[in-house]
Protein backbone atom coordinates (compact mmCIF):
# COMPACT_ATOMS: atom_id res chain seq x y z
CA UNK A 1 0.00 0.00 0.00
CA UNK A 2 1.55 3.14 -1.02
CA UNK A 3 2.35 5.67 1.08
CA UNK A 4 0.06 8.81 1.74
CA UNK A 5 0.66 11.75 -0.18
CA UNK A 6 0.30 14.58 1.59
CA UNK A 7 -2.57 17.26 0.72
CA UNK A 8 -1.88 19.94 -1.84
CA UNK A 9 -1.89 24.04 -0.20
CA UNK A 10 -5.35 25.15 -0.61
CA UNK A 11 -5.10 28.32 -2.87
CA UNK A 12 -7.12 30.99 -2.17
CA UNK A 13 -10.32 32.14 -4.69
CA UNK A 14 -9.38 34.77 -6.90
CA UNK A 15 -11.26 38.21 -5.55
CA UNK A 16 -14.48 39.27 -6.47
CA UNK A 17 -15.15 40.83 -9.87
CA UNK A 18 -17.18 43.12 -7.59
CA UNK A 19 -16.93 44.22 -4.25
CA UNK A 20 -19.61 45.44 -2.17
CA UNK A 21 -17.05 48.67 -1.34
CA UNK A 22 -16.72 48.88 -5.42
CA UNK A 23 -20.45 49.09 -5.81
CA UNK A 24 -20.88 51.61 -2.83
CA UNK A 25 -18.65 54.03 -4.88
CA UNK A 26 -20.28 53.28 -8.83
CA UNK A 27 -23.30 54.05 -7.35
CA UNK A 28 -22.38 57.48 -5.28
CA UNK A 29 -20.97 58.54 -8.33
CA UNK A 30 -23.51 58.06 -10.80
CA UNK A 31 -25.88 60.17 -8.19
CA UNK A 32 -23.27 62.63 -8.03
CA UNK A 33 -23.10 63.39 -11.63
CA UNK A 34 -26.83 62.57 -11.96
CA UNK A 35 -27.60 65.48 -9.83
CA UNK A 36 -24.54 67.46 -11.07
CA UNK A 37 -26.16 67.28 -14.75
CA UNK A 38 -29.56 68.11 -13.49
CA UNK A 39 -28.58 71.31 -11.73
CA UNK A 40 -26.75 71.99 -14.37
CA UNK A 41 -29.75 71.65 -17.15
CA UNK A 42 -31.82 73.51 -14.38
CA UNK A 43 -29.45 76.52 -14.30
CA UNK A 44 -29.22 76.45 -18.09
CA UNK A 45 -32.76 77.03 -18.49
CA UNK A 46 -32.51 79.82 -15.96
CA UNK A 47 -29.87 81.37 -18.13
CA UNK A 48 -32.39 81.73 -21.15
CA UNK A 49 -34.72 84.44 -19.48
CA UNK A 50 -37.67 85.10 -21.59
CA UNK A 51 -37.98 88.93 -21.89
CA UNK A 52 -41.51 89.32 -23.49
CA UNK A 53 -44.07 86.91 -24.21
CA UNK A 54 -44.78 86.77 -28.11
CA UNK A 55 -46.68 89.65 -29.52
CA UNK A 56 -49.77 88.23 -30.98
CA UNK A 57 -50.71 87.08 -26.63
CA UNK A 58 -50.32 90.36 -25.72
CA UNK A 59 -53.28 92.57 -25.01
CA UNK A 60 -54.35 95.14 -27.90
CA UNK A 61 -53.54 98.72 -27.63
CA UNK A 62 -53.42 101.96 -29.40
CA UNK A 63 -51.16 102.34 -31.87
CA UNK A 64 -49.86 105.42 -30.25
CA UNK A 65 -48.36 103.26 -27.84
CA UNK A 66 -46.29 101.15 -30.12
CA UNK A 67 -45.32 103.87 -32.38
CA UNK A 68 -45.73 107.60 -32.48
CA UNK A 69 -45.51 109.22 -36.13
CA UNK A 70 -45.16 112.62 -35.02
CA UNK A 71 -42.25 112.07 -32.15
CA UNK A 72 -38.70 113.71 -33.30
CA UNK A 73 -36.86 110.88 -35.60
CA UNK A 74 -34.62 108.74 -34.24
CA UNK A 75 -36.31 108.36 -30.51
CA UNK A 76 -37.34 105.82 -29.61
CA UNK A 77 -41.36 106.65 -29.77
CA UNK A 78 -40.59 107.12 -33.51
CA UNK A 79 -38.83 103.78 -33.87
CA UNK A 80 -40.66 99.79 -33.85
CA UNK A 81 -38.74 98.04 -31.65
CA UNK A 82 -38.19 93.91 -32.15
CA UNK A 83 -40.40 93.43 -29.80
CA UNK A 84 -43.58 95.27 -30.81
CA UNK A 85 -43.46 94.12 -34.11
CA UNK A 86 -46.48 91.72 -34.29
CA UNK A 87 -48.16 93.63 -32.32
CA UNK A 88 -52.04 93.89 -32.47
CA UNK A 89 -52.87 97.62 -32.51
CA UNK A 90 -56.02 99.82 -32.93
CA UNK A 91 -56.22 103.05 -34.52
CA UNK A 92 -58.81 105.98 -34.86
CA UNK A 93 -58.84 108.58 -37.90
CA UNK A 94 -59.98 108.92 -41.76
CA UNK A 95 -58.47 107.67 -44.43
CA UNK A 96 -57.00 109.89 -46.68
CA UNK A 97 -58.79 110.46 -49.71
CA UNK A 98 -55.65 111.35 -51.90
CA UNK A 99 -53.45 108.62 -50.94
CA UNK A 100 -55.16 105.34 -52.35
CA UNK A 101 -52.58 102.60 -53.97
CA UNK A 102 -51.71 99.28 -54.94
CA UNK A 103 -48.80 97.22 -54.03
CA UNK A 104 -47.99 95.10 -56.98
CA UNK A 105 -46.59 92.03 -57.28
CA UNK A 106 -47.75 90.20 -53.89
CA UNK A 107 -49.07 86.61 -54.72
CA UNK A 108 -51.94 84.75 -52.70
CA UNK A 109 -52.38 80.94 -52.93
CA UNK A 110 -49.96 81.00 -55.85
CA UNK A 111 -51.87 83.90 -57.23
CA UNK A 112 -50.88 87.25 -58.86
CA UNK A 113 -52.01 90.44 -57.35
CA UNK A 114 -51.66 93.61 -54.90
CA UNK A 115 -52.43 95.08 -51.94
CA UNK A 116 -54.59 97.86 -50.94
CA UNK A 117 -52.88 100.73 -49.58
CA UNK A 118 -53.85 102.95 -47.66
CA UNK A 119 -53.20 105.99 -45.06
CA UNK A 120 -55.54 106.33 -41.98
CA UNK A 121 -54.69 109.97 -40.61
CA UNK A 122 -54.76 110.24 -36.74
CA UNK A 123 -56.10 113.32 -34.65
CA UNK A 124 -52.69 114.39 -34.02
CA UNK A 125 -52.22 114.94 -38.41
CA UNK A 126 -49.73 112.06 -38.77
CA UNK A 127 -50.46 109.63 -40.82
CA UNK A 128 -50.32 104.90 -40.27
CA UNK A 129 -49.70 103.40 -43.71
CA UNK A 130 -52.22 100.84 -43.74
CA UNK A 131 -52.65 97.28 -45.79
CA UNK A 132 -56.26 96.90 -46.16
CA UNK A 133 -56.10 93.74 -48.01
CA UNK A 134 -55.54 91.58 -51.02
CA UNK A 135 -56.91 91.72 -54.89
CA UNK A 136 -56.40 90.04 -57.52
CA UNK A 137 -54.32 91.07 -60.44
CA UNK A 138 -55.89 93.29 -63.05
CA UNK A 139 -58.92 94.21 -60.40
CA UNK A 140 -59.30 97.71 -58.92
CA UNK A 141 -59.43 98.18 -54.95
CA UNK A 142 -62.39 99.08 -53.64
CA UNK A 143 -63.34 102.32 -52.73
CA UNK A 144 -61.88 103.82 -48.90
CA UNK A 145 -63.98 103.81 -46.62
CA UNK A 146 -65.51 107.91 -46.25
CA UNK A 147 -65.25 109.15 -42.67
CA UNK A 148 -64.32 108.51 -39.41
CA UNK A 149 -63.07 104.70 -39.13
CA UNK A 150 -62.12 102.46 -35.98
CA UNK A 151 -59.11 100.06 -37.78
CA UNK A 152 -57.91 97.02 -36.11
CA UNK A 153 -54.58 95.37 -37.09
CA UNK A 154 -50.99 93.92 -36.74
CA UNK A 155 -47.99 96.24 -36.95
CA UNK A 156 -45.47 95.53 -39.50
CA UNK A 157 -41.59 96.84 -39.99
CA UNK A 158 -41.36 99.09 -42.78
CA UNK A 159 -40.16 97.14 -46.04
CA UNK A 160 -36.63 97.60 -47.43
CA UNK A 161 -36.13 98.82 -51.24
CA UNK A 162 -34.58 94.38 -51.42
CA UNK A 163 -38.16 93.61 -51.11
CA UNK A 164 -39.59 94.72 -53.96
CA UNK A 165 -39.59 92.08 -56.76
CA UNK A 166 -38.34 94.84 -59.51
CA UNK A 167 -36.98 98.33 -59.93
CA UNK A 168 -38.79 98.95 -63.04
CA UNK A 169 -41.18 102.11 -63.12
CA UNK A 170 -44.48 102.09 -62.30
CA UNK A 171 -47.58 103.84 -63.34
CA UNK A 172 -49.03 106.15 -60.71
CA UNK A 173 -50.80 104.70 -58.02
CA UNK A 174 -48.60 102.03 -57.61
CA UNK A 175 -45.83 100.98 -55.52
CA UNK A 176 -43.42 97.90 -55.21
CA UNK A 177 -43.07 98.04 -51.31
CA UNK A 178 -44.79 99.43 -48.46
CA UNK A 179 -41.79 102.27 -46.92
CA UNK A 180 -42.90 105.35 -44.89
CA UNK A 181 -39.37 106.99 -46.77
CA UNK A 182 -41.56 107.14 -50.05
CA UNK A 183 -44.73 107.53 -48.92
CA UNK A 184 -43.96 110.84 -46.84
CA UNK A 185 -42.89 111.95 -50.61
CA UNK A 186 -46.41 111.83 -51.29
CA UNK A 187 -48.33 113.63 -48.21
CA UNK A 188 -47.67 117.13 -46.41
CA UNK A 189 -47.81 115.78 -43.09
CA UNK A 190 -45.67 112.98 -40.98
CA UNK A 191 -45.61 109.38 -41.57
CA UNK A 192 -45.30 106.23 -38.88
CA UNK A 193 -42.02 104.24 -40.00
CA UNK A 194 -44.04 101.30 -40.03
CA UNK A 195 -47.52 100.13 -41.30
CA UNK A 196 -50.43 97.89 -39.95
CA UNK A 197 -52.16 95.00 -41.89
CA UNK A 198 -55.65 95.51 -41.09
CA UNK A 199 -57.26 92.71 -39.97
CA UNK A 200 -60.84 94.64 -39.89
CA UNK A 201 -61.99 98.39 -40.55
CA UNK A 202 -65.49 99.49 -37.95
CA UNK A 203 -65.72 95.70 -36.83
CA UNK A 204 -65.90 94.29 -40.05
CA UNK A 205 -63.06 91.94 -41.76
CA UNK A 206 -61.73 92.98 -45.05
CA UNK A 207 -63.60 90.29 -46.83
CA UNK A 208 -66.78 92.40 -46.26
CA UNK A 209 -64.92 94.95 -49.13
CA UNK A 210 -64.19 92.11 -51.53
CA UNK A 211 -61.07 92.28 -49.64
CA UNK A 212 -58.34 89.24 -48.53
CA UNK A 213 -57.08 89.56 -45.18
CA UNK A 214 -53.25 89.85 -45.65
CA UNK A 215 -51.28 87.92 -43.11
CA UNK A 216 -48.57 89.53 -41.14
CA UNK A 217 -45.10 89.16 -42.82
CA UNK A 218 -43.12 89.23 -39.43
CA UNK A 219 -45.78 87.61 -36.57
CA UNK A 220 -42.86 88.60 -34.61
CA UNK A 221 -41.62 86.36 -31.69
CA UNK A 222 -40.82 86.22 -27.70
CA UNK A 223 -37.75 88.10 -26.72
CA UNK A 224 -34.81 86.43 -24.95
CA UNK A 225 -31.94 87.65 -23.36
CA UNK A 226 -29.10 85.66 -21.58
CA UNK A 227 -28.17 85.87 -17.80
CA UNK A 228 -24.78 85.26 -17.71
CA UNK A 229 -24.46 84.03 -14.29
CA UNK A 230 -26.81 81.70 -14.63
CA UNK A 231 -24.91 80.10 -17.63
CA UNK A 232 -21.76 80.02 -15.22
CA UNK A 233 -23.44 78.23 -12.72
CA UNK A 234 -24.75 75.91 -15.24
CA UNK A 235 -20.95 75.60 -16.37
CA UNK A 236 -20.03 74.70 -12.98
CA UNK A 237 -22.02 71.95 -12.18
CA UNK A 238 -21.12 70.20 -15.49
CA UNK A 239 -18.08 70.48 -14.48
CA UNK A 240 -18.80 69.08 -10.67
CA UNK A 241 -20.31 66.50 -12.68
CA UNK A 242 -16.85 65.42 -14.67
CA UNK A 243 -14.87 66.07 -11.36
CA UNK A 244 -17.16 63.35 -10.11
CA UNK A 245 -16.37 60.93 -12.85
CA UNK A 246 -13.18 61.24 -12.36
CA UNK A 247 -12.81 61.11 -9.04
CA UNK A 248 -15.33 57.60 -8.66
CA UNK A 249 -12.96 56.28 -11.68
CA UNK A 250 -9.84 56.70 -8.89
CA UNK A 251 -11.75 55.68 -6.39
CA UNK A 252 -12.86 51.96 -8.01
CA UNK A 253 -9.41 51.91 -9.74
CA UNK A 254 -7.77 51.92 -6.31
CA UNK A 255 -10.22 49.87 -5.05
CA UNK A 256 -9.58 46.95 -7.26
CA UNK A 257 -5.67 46.98 -6.81
CA UNK A 258 -5.85 46.92 -2.87
CA UNK A 259 -8.08 43.82 -3.41
CA UNK A 260 -5.52 42.45 -5.65
CA UNK A 261 -2.69 42.64 -3.57
CA UNK A 262 -4.51 41.21 -0.91
CA UNK A 263 -5.45 38.11 -2.92
CA UNK A 264 -1.83 37.81 -4.20
CA UNK A 265 -0.49 38.08 -0.34
CA UNK A 266 -2.88 35.36 0.77
CA UNK A 267 -1.66 33.05 -2.25
CA UNK A 268 1.88 33.58 -0.94
CA UNK A 269 2.05 32.65 2.90
CA UNK A 270 1.21 28.85 1.80
CA UNK A 271 4.06 28.45 -0.29
CA UNK A 272 6.27 30.26 2.74
CA UNK A 273 4.84 28.10 5.31
CA UNK A 274 6.06 24.88 2.87
CA UNK A 275 10.24 24.96 3.23
CA UNK A 276 11.99 23.84 6.83
CA UNK A 277 12.06 27.07 9.31
CA UNK A 278 15.33 28.88 9.17
CA UNK A 279 17.94 27.67 11.59
CA UNK A 280 15.87 24.49 12.22
CA UNK A 281 17.91 21.01 12.86
CA UNK A 282 19.65 19.41 9.87
CA UNK A 283 17.99 15.96 7.95
CA UNK A 284 18.90 12.28 8.78
CA UNK A 285 21.27 12.15 5.53
CA UNK A 286 22.94 15.12 6.49
CA UNK A 287 24.00 13.78 9.98
CA UNK A 288 24.63 10.23 8.60
CA UNK A 289 27.31 11.98 5.91
CA UNK A 290 28.77 13.38 9.08
CA UNK A 291 29.61 10.67 11.05
CA UNK A 292 30.70 9.21 7.97
CA UNK A 293 33.14 11.90 7.74
CA UNK A 294 34.54 11.39 10.74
Amino acid sequence: MPPPTPDAPVRPAPPPRLTSRTLGITIATALAIAVCLVLGGWQWERGNVVVSEPPAGKPVVAIGDVVDAGAAAGTPEAILSSDEVGRRVTLSGTFDPALDLLVVGRRDDGRDGAWALGMVRLADGSGIPVVRGWVPAGDPAPPLPVGPVEVAGVVQPPEGADRAPSQDALPPGQVWIVSAAQLVNQVDYPVANTYVTATGVDGLAPEADGLRTVPPADPGSATRRLDLRNLAYAAQWWVFALFAGVVGWRAVRDDRALVRARAEAREDAPERSEGPPPGGDPGTDDVQEELTKR
